[in-house]
């Protein structure tokens, strides 16, 4: 019988660090106040109960709740699922509660300011160490070496095992890629409106950096519409579609794929986006972001095997020449 896909294991790169090909993303309305705690609760000990070991989140997640919320979450569960079978990863520098929503970020990677958000992330988290801590959004340019040496000392001191960078700039891949050593770890946008990210997978893959997929989804813009009564979390993910730059951009060139991921009957929607991107030998794991155990649950039963060569030539076929990609 074959493993369940959320308790198979990937390895994340040079890291060696072993995830689960779901990873479920602490992050959204999933760390909003106004969501309660408990639901948020009920969605993490559902992901690791059915085999997920990576969770993501972020300081300034969520208006700077999510990795407290995230903390308080994990405290009952360690006493079942022990911290070394987990991998937990978090970001730092972005200083705006609300990761770019209006597309004006405030950052600081000065050395101090990373190795002190690295310092309260772990208190928030209640945790001794990280086993990734990203650069949230940093360009290739603000990388020092007296940021590369914080960094270093930050893993010398057991606070973290593997470092990373969380970007959506090809700019920053590249840089990435002619300093392959700087580097464990990549999170990027990668979904099938996005297929030009192959190729940066592709070598960044080769070279030993792991590589993790988000936005898989497009922000839900591969999904189709479903009548239902609205609740707040629908809000606030419709106003940050309209809000959000890069969701815009996803936006305007979904139509044409939403209408390809769903003539795909062999699974749901959201399988079948997932199994695009898990299909990429470079990717270790997909993020998944939601609030609904029912939504985890069914990309937790993708089959990434299902989604055969005439399907997914119809994704290749929507995405065109790749005009519409939002990938810069």
């Amino acid at each position: 019988m074959a493993t369940p896909l959320p308790q198979q294991r990937r390895t994340l790169g040079r890291s060696g660090l072993q995830v689960s090909p779901i990873g479920l993303g602490c992050s959204g309305f999933w760390g909003h106040r106004r969501f309660p705690e408990s639901d948020a609760a009920r969605v993490v000990a559902h992901a690791l109960e059915q085999g997920v070991n990576l969770l993501d989140t972020g300081h300034n997640y969520s208006a700077f709740n999510a990795e407290p919320r995230l903390g308080r979450i994990l405290k009952p569960l360690l006493s079942r699922f022990p911290r070394d079978s987990l991998v937990i990863s978090s970001k730092g520098g972005t200083l705006t509660g609300q990761a770019g929503l209006s597309g004006a970020e405030q950052r600081d990677f000065s050395p101090g300011a990373i190795t002190a958000s690295c310092e309260a992330s772990l208190r928030n988290l209640g945790l001794d160490y990280l086993d990734v801590y990203q650069l949230h959004g940093i360009a290739g340019e603000e990388v020092t070496e007296e940021l590369l040496h914080a960094l270093q000392q930050l893993r010398q001191r057991g606070l973290i095992r593997s470092t990373g960078i969380n970007t959506h700039s090809a700019v920053t891949l590249d840089w990435m890629l002619a300093r392959p050593q700087a580097f464990d770890v990549v999170l990027l946008d990668y979904n099938a409106l996005q297929q030009d990210r192959a190729s940066h997978i592709s070598r960044l893959h080769a070279a030993g950096i792991g590589v993790l997929a988000g936005t898989v989804l497009a922000q839900g813009h591969l999904l189709p519409t479903r009548p239902r009564l609205p609740r707040p979390a629908d809000a606030w993910y419709l106003a940050r579609a309209w809000l959000k730059p890069s969701s815009r951009r996803l936006m305007r060139s979904a139509r044409a794929m939403r209408a390809a991921v769903a003539s795909i009957r062999s699974q749901r929607p959201a399988q079948t986006a997932f199994a695009y991107v898990l299909q990429h030998p470079g990717v270790a794991a997909g993020i998944l972001g939601t609030t609904r155990v029912g939504s985890l649950d069914e990309v937790l039963h993708t089959l990434p095997e299902r989604l055969g060569e005439a399907d997914r030539a119809r994704l290749v076929a929507a995405f065109g020449d790749g005009s519409g990609s939002p990938s810069h």
